[in-house]
């Protein structure tokens, strides 16, 4: 008769351990197969880290590596052309000029510079500061009642407009836009001047998105610093030609000079067979 040996009781319970380890391990591997992996959720994206405001948590793989920012739905691009206007943009024949003026309304200036071009039947564009036409409605009025035609000069003349975000370069346009129209509603304005002449593409893109083209200048008359009426002539001459824009200014300071040069200005261009018009 064979004998079995015995093993010690330490030996079968490590048996049994062994087995219960094995299959927990097989249920915990079939059980991660069939669940969805998670995602980590990493901390709320910043302007800089995601290109997108502070919102809701943003999920990605990789706490290390910043979500992509959505793409943003496909929307159609501005409908006004973004370019610079330096010209009147008349293809028909003619020695074209237009004038153009910046940063009023003012109550001195303004009346003054309408009574001129109505005395020789010219139309104007006036590039009117935001909170100015907002304080003198009355000069806007008229302005459009004489049939000129209006430009946004931003609402604070702010000459650093490229350095500001695109929702700050929105606000100072639209208003402006707002001001204009409260005081003239539905009256168009189809022109944004930079002030200080402080361009950038992203500024003219802004200004299309408004409906409203960038409007430049070929002929810079400097009256601001008040050089002289003779200093003046001489600018404008040096820098005048068919399809010139002028830049003057009916506010912003005391503007007599600009003012007096304004009824020297026209009817020597007159007689040089210059013809006034706008831009367009």
């Amino acid at each position: 008769m064979s004998v079995v040996p015995v093993r010690s009781a330490s030996f079968q319970a490590a048996v049994v351990l062994l087995a219960v380890f094995l299959c927990g391990f097989l249920v915990w591997t079939a059980s991660a197969d069939t669940t969805p992996a998670r995602t980590h959720a990493g901390p709320r994206p910043t302007q800089d880290d995601a290109g997108q405001p502070p919102g809701g948590e943003v999920p990605f793989e990789d706490p290390t590596t910043p979500p992509t920012a959505q793409t943003p739905d496909a929307t159609p691009g501005p409908k006004v052309p973004t370019f610079l206007q330096s010209k009147v943009g008349r293809t028909d024949p003619g020695k074209w000029v237009a004038l153009t003026f910046d940063d009023g309304p003012w109550n001195t200036y303004t009346p003054q510079v309408l009574d001129i071009l109505k005395q020789y039947g010219i139309k104007a564009t006036f590039c009117v500061v935001g909170n100015q036409a907002k304080a003198l409605p009355g000069q806007i009025r008229e302005i459009v009642a004489q049939g000129h035609t209006l430009c946004n000069h931003t609402m604070t003349h702010d000459t650093a407009m490229p350095t500001r975000t695109p929702e700050e370069m929105r606000a100072q346009m639209q208003q402006t836009l707002d001001a204009i129209r409260e005081a003239v509603p539905g009256v168009p304005v189809p022109w944004y001047r930079a002030p200080g002449g402080m361009w950038s593409a992203q500024v003219q893109e802004v200004a299309a998105s408004l409906e409203m083209r960038s409007l430049g200048w070929s002929v810079d008359t400097l009256d601001w610093r008040k050089p002289g009426i003779d200093k003046m002539t001489q600018t404008v001459h040096s820098q005048l030609g068919p399809n010139a824009v002028i830049l003057m200014h009916d506010g912003g300071g005391d503007r007599t000079q600009s003012v007096e040069f304004l009824r020297k200005l026209i009817p020597e261009l007159l007689a040089q067979g210059y013809q006034f018009t706008v831009p367009a």
